[in-house]
């Protein structure tokens, strides 16, 4: 899945990046405004995505001097659907937090990280993973390791992007800490899913 362009998990088309530059507006937007959003194709490709999908009703255009102002129609039976395409990243991460905490035994912390969670992966990233297990828990733990390949199972199929889970025990945290890029990456950049960011971050830094 390409997170930078969601609609693209059902349509290729110019009119799905415009509904989803309209979905995230808080206020009406002028041509010109969705044309830079976008971020890509012309100015007269975004016109006349717009000028579909204002006569299939999604989008409201509504004159503004010589400009038009276009805004998504909420009231559209589609709205939700449009909505829920813009939205897949916090569903994703819904849904990864449902999963972990389901979990027995749970992992102390667990991250979302990387492009996805950076909010710029494509249909070709890998949904990457940190899970910190508890130190009670055996790394060979048949429980853990069956919850581990079911997660990566189940973030694969929710996304089409392959999920890459990185483990590590709690106790090799101060050991690896300032000595593993990928742990200081997601110390950065990510996302909490269940336990602790900042004990995460603290137990990598401690001088801090």
């Amino acid at each position: 899945m390409d997170f930078s362009r969601p609609f693209h998990v059902v349509s290729p088309s110019l009119d799905g990046d415009v509904l989803a530059v309209l979905s995230r507006a808080d206020a009406t937007l002028t041509g010109a405004q969705v044309h830079r959003l976008v971020g890509h194709s012309s100015d007269e490709g975004v016109r006349k995505a717009l000028e579909r999908l204002v006569q299939q009703g999604t989008v409201e255009r509504e004159a503004a001097g010589a400009a038009y102002l276009y805004s998504l129609n909420r009231e559209h039976l589609a709205a939700r659907w449009i909505e829920g395409l813009t939205d897949l990243s916090r569903q994703l991460v819904e849904r990864l937090r449902e999963n972990l905490m389901s979990w027995r035994p749970r992992p102390a912390i667990g991250l979302l990280f990387g492009s996805v969670a950076r909010g710029e992966a494509t249909k070709d990233s890998d949904l990457d993973l940190l899970l910190i297990r508890p130190d009670s828990v055996d790394g060979d733990d048949p429980t853990w390791r069956s919850q581990v390949l079911e997660l990566q199972r189940a973030a694969t199929a929710w996304t089409g992007n392959e999920a890459r889970v990185i483990e590590y025990a709690e106790r090799e945290l101060v050991d690896f800490a300032g000595r593993e890029p990928v742990l200081e990456r997601a110390a950065t950049e990510g996302i909490e899913l269940v336990g602790s960011l900042r004990v995460f971050r603290r137990a990598l830094r401690p001088d801090l």
